[in-house]
């Protein structure tokens, strides 16, 4: 107990003096007054090496002030492997993970890369186990495996400001929670005291992204807003704005503002792919409003204006739903989704109108053998869907049960055995030709 004590003793002091360093090295910065680059390595090298133990937590942002202070230091691989061993060691993996892929990324020649894949390999191959890992981040493990992928060696990086852009769009994507604040730090030090300049909106999209995943909301517009003023010109300023009204829009619920900012974007990106989600998204407030004749006549609308494919396809798909949710008109929620099926017969969302289809007809207005034609057009277009095969059963069940055909659902009984005889269904329905 008494060893106990003095260790927690210990440590409250040294969180004292070194929050006193801390202190005092900003009141010096402030009066111009730098510390010398070596000096100072060497002094937090040495703490890193003494005390590390029982001062982990506090080092670390002695760690961060020394990068701040010199962000281009030739010791700065060596600053971000003393952090990550620190997260490792302080059980913030997640910090620890990143850091160490982050020193794999932007210092690909460092003499510690070694060693950083040592740690990477751990990490990478650390699972929770037995129960708990029914509640495992499946987002941090994506990271995880990519980890170990790394960890091998055989895979090369840019370097530098690039290396810098790539793993902050790693850490980005995986959208992993616990990551958010550390990737946010990241993407200030990238453009606030390195003043890296490829891509800067980019990045800041990400950092609000990193927001947004705390339900930071203000943090979060803020970032998003900084956008334009790093790079006017950029290419993520339409989506960094148009997240802004998707915070008024669905975060916030605060319709005129996401207007606004939706409408600000059809103004300054007229004919880019920007403007014609903005207009998207301007459905969804009317549907938010309740007022679902003029969200159908917006989707309309924009389907016309805008020659992109993908935006025809949400439209189309968007107008079925709230004509089935909303107008109570299942017949309209066909049609537009029969535009997809004729419009797009090959896109992978024309296997989700059929099924849509299919299942409105049998459920909705219990017309089945129309469920039916659109259950086989499904296997006729896309035979290798992993869904077919159960819509295909289904098809020949209401043939036998509710059209009362048998012929028709022997016939794709004997479809499912030859087209797809490993699945459950070809199973299934092997099982009731032989009974036959």
């Amino acid at each position: 107990m008494v060893f106990v004590f003095l260790r927690r003793s210990l440590r409250v002091f040294g969180d004292i003096l070194l929050a006193g360093v801390i202190l005092t090295l900003v009141y010096s910065t402030g009066n111009s007054a730098i510390p010398s680059e070596a000096n100072y390595f060497d002094l937090l090298k040495t703490k890193f090496e003494a005390s590390r133990d029982i001062y982990g937590r506090a080092l670390i942002p002695e760690f961060n002030i020394f990068r701040e202070l010199y962000p281009r230091s030739l010791k700065s691989d060596s600053v971000e492997f003393f952090l990550a061993m620190l997260y490792e060691q302080e059980k913030m993996e997640p910090n620890a993970l990143a850091a160490f892929l982050k020193i794999v990324y932007v210092f690909p020649k460092s003499p510690l890369l070694p060693q950083c894949r040592q740690h990477l390999k751990a990490l990478g191959e650390s699972r929770k186990r037995g129960i708990t890992s029914i509640f495992a981040d499946e987002n941090l493990n994506l990271i995880k495996n990519h980890a170990v992928k790394v960890s091998d060696g055989k895979m090369a990086f840019a370097g530098g400001v690039r290396g810098y852009l790539d793993f902050l769009q790693l850490i980005a994507d995986a959208k992993v929670k616990d990551m958010a604040e550390y990737t946010a730090k990241e993407c200030e030090h990238y453009i606030y005291h390195l003043s890296y300049d490829l891509s800067p909106d980019r990045v800041m999209v990400i950092r609000g992204d990193m927001f947004s995943l705390l339900g930071e909301w203000n943090r979060a517009i803020l970032s998003y807003l900084t956008a334009p003023l790093v790079n006017p010109y950029g290419e993520a300023v339409g989506d960094a704005l148009n997240k802004v009204g998707n915070i008024y829009l669905r975060d916030l619920q605060n319709y005129t503002m996401a207007r606004q900012t939706y409408q600000d974007v059809i103004d300054k990106f007229p004919a880019e792919i920007y403007a014609a989600w903005a207009s998207v998204f301007m459905a969804d407030i009317d549907q938010a409003e309740k007022n679902y004749g003029k969200a159908v006549i917006q989707l309309e609308d924009t389907a016309k204006r805008f020659p992109f494919p993908e935006i025809r396809l949400e439209c189309y798909s968007r107008i079925s739903r709230v004509y089935l949710d909303n107008l109570n008109n299942p017949q309209k929620s066909i049609a537009f989704l029969e535009r997809i099926v004729s419009e797009f017969p090959k896109e992978t969302r024309t296997a989700e109108a059929l099924i849509r289809i299919g299942e409105i007809q049998e459920k909705v207005l219990k017309k089945y053998s129309e469920a039916v034609a659109s259950y086989k057009q499904l296997a006729e277009l896309f035979p290798q869907n992993q869904l077919t095969p159960a819509y295909l059963f289904q098809a020949a069940e209401l043939a036998e049960k509710h059209i009362k055909d048998q012929s028709l659902a022997n016939s794709i009984y004997k479809e499912l055995v030859q087209n797809y005889p490993d699945t459950e269904q070809g199973q299934k329905a092997a099982k009731i030709i032989k009974k036959k």
